[in-house]
């Protein structure tokens, strides 16, 4: 479980900086380009990652670490929890913002899965065990 964990955490932690610096750069363009603050506040929660969906990804994942706690694994403290999920919130933000963008035929089943169901278990193997 210690493998899995890892790898999960690096590879969300690889994805999560891709994005930032990504969303960086799309930012300074869009900037260069004349737009205002407003306007790309509004770029970075329509096509990039909105706070609100990073937030509740990342207290879905610490609801899996406490259902791994409760089960018999380990918890570790809220202060190493947070940013072991924080990248897995900006994936799984992500993930919902561009699926819901293109106009998908069921976008509540999408960001259901995407920052709830998926995130529990995660949450509890990256950090419950």
């Amino acid at each position: 479980m210690d493998i899995t964990a890892s790898v999960l955490r690096w590879g969300f932690f690889a994805a999560g900086t891709i994005l930032l610096v990504s969303f960086a750069f799309a930012a300074v363009r869009r900037h260069r380009d004349g737009a205002r603050f407003g306007e790309l506040a509004e770029l970075m929660e329509r096509e990039w990652f909105s706070a609100g969906k990073v937030f509740f990804t990342v207290l879905a994942g610490l609801a899996g670490s406490y259902l791994a706690a409760y089960v018999g694994g380990t918890r570790g403290p809220l202060s190493e929890s947070v940013p072991i999920l924080f990248p897995l919130g900006i994936v799984a933000a992500f993930v919902v913002c561009r699926t819901t963008m293109r106009g998908e035929r069921e976008p509540l089943r999408v960001k259901a899965l995407v920052l709830l169901t998926a995130p529990l278990p995660l949450g509890a193997v990256m950090t419950g065990w």
